[in-house]
């Protein structure tokens, strides 16, 4: 009776040791599908991060390369107008004001000009303003050279504040004649600039 007592309950223990490594080999086995399905799913998070990053650094790279671009575009466009702005100052601002500086100069303006208008029959006359500290001289070099203008109706005016230069208003007429040194700076730049670019930056065309 012993012996088959026995014999049961190591049957038992077996069937259970038995049963008992089945579970154990599948729950394993089911571990170690559920981990290689977590690992694949990881890997492949893995490389669609990594996708998206590159991505991303690649979109960060071309729009910084494309505002760097910008940038020193606007920096060599400023950088241009910088270099013509101060060779044309010296080419064109600095001598041109240097000759509205002189009363002479802007004496045998004056003379010129009047001279086209008091031709022949022409008595009208014409008021002249310029720039009260330059009305002395001019008046004497009016006098002297262009007596019969004067005494054909030419009247000086002083103007306070009028820059470098003159304006003719002819009698009897319906327009003005002015020639001051910002008028002649802006004519002569407009014949020097386009000229200037082209010798400065002609290889960057």
């Amino acid at each position: 009776m012993q012996n088959k007592l026995q014999e049961l309950t190591d049957k038992i223990y077996l069937e259970g040791i038995t049963r008992g490594k089945k579970e154990a080999e599948t729950i394993i086995s089911e571990a170690r599908s559920e981990a290689e399905r977590i690992r694949k799913e990881a890997e492949k998070e893995a490389e669609a991060i990594i996708v998206k990053a590159g991505k991303e650094a690649e979109e960060l790279r071309k729009k910084t390369l494309s505002e760097l671009r910008i940038s020193f575009r606007n920096a060599l466009n400023s950088l241009k107008q910088d270099i013509e702005r101060i060779i044309t100052t010296k080419i064109v601002d600095d001598p041109v004001s240097e000759v509205f500086s002189d009363n002479s100069f802007v004496a045998r303006l004056i003379e010129t000009t009047t001279e086209k208008f008091f031709t022949g029959d022409d008595k009208a006359g014409a008021d002249i303003y310029i720039p009260e500290e330059m009305v002395d001289e001019i008046k004497r070099y009016i006098n002297k050279k262009t007596a019969k203008a004067l005494s054909s109706g030419i009247v000086l005016h002083p103007a306070k504040s009028m820059e470098k230069g003159f304006e003719i208003i002819p009698h009897g007429k319906e327009y003005k004649i002015r020639v001051t040194e910002t008028d002649f700076t802006n004519y002569i730049k407009e014949f020097v600039r386009s000229r200037l670019v082209d010798l400065l930056f002609e290889h960057d065309k």
